[in-house]
């Protein structure tokens, strides 16, 4: 709320018709100031009824009086209601979303210069154990041809008998 810069007192007040007053203020400022928003409320209802008892305002003490004791403030009549502050603003939290990826911006194309391949590092090779291979099926020595023998035949041994 601001504060006004001094306070100030009402020199002169001249009731006109639907709820205005033309004031003088002791700081020299004349104006025609509407009081309908200043004279809400029951003590006020019989200066907003009747315009013969509204007529009967004056001042007092640099404030508006009138006949049945009810008054306004000269600060109010000059300055205005105070504002009422400003509530401050609560961001709210919202519940946390994954961040979309973002699409990186791609480079600008460069002109491609020719350059000589580089030999690309020797590779290592890597032998594997072969495991020992199968002999080969032996193949199945000749046997010999019957030949025509011609060997004696074999003698009889007889045994003696002692």
């Amino acid at each position: 709320m601001v504060e006004p810069p001094r306070p100030v007192s009402v020199v002169s007040v001249v009731a006109l018709n639907d709820l205005h007053l033309q004031l003088d203020f002791d700081d020299g400022l004349s104006r025609t100031v509407d009081v309908t928003p200043y004279v809400q409320g029951p003590h006020y209802k019989q200066i907003r009824l009747s315009e013969k008892f509204f007529k009967t305002a004056h001042v007092e003490n640099g404030a508006v009086v009138w006949d049945n004791g009810v008054m306004v403030d000269a600060d109010l009549l000059r300055y205005g209601p105070p504002k009422p502050p400003k509530p401050e603003k609560v961001k709210a939290v919202k519940p946390t979303k994954p961040a979309k990826p973002v699409a990186k911006p791609k480079p600008k194309a460069k002109p491609v210069i020719a350059k000589p391949k580089a030999k690309a590092p020797a590779k290592k090779v890597v032998k594997a154990i072969k495991p020992a291979a199968k002999p080969a099926k032996a193949k199945p020595v000749a046997k010999p041809t019957k030949a025509k023998v011609t060997a004696k035949p074999a003698k009889k041994v007889v045994k003696k008998k002692k």
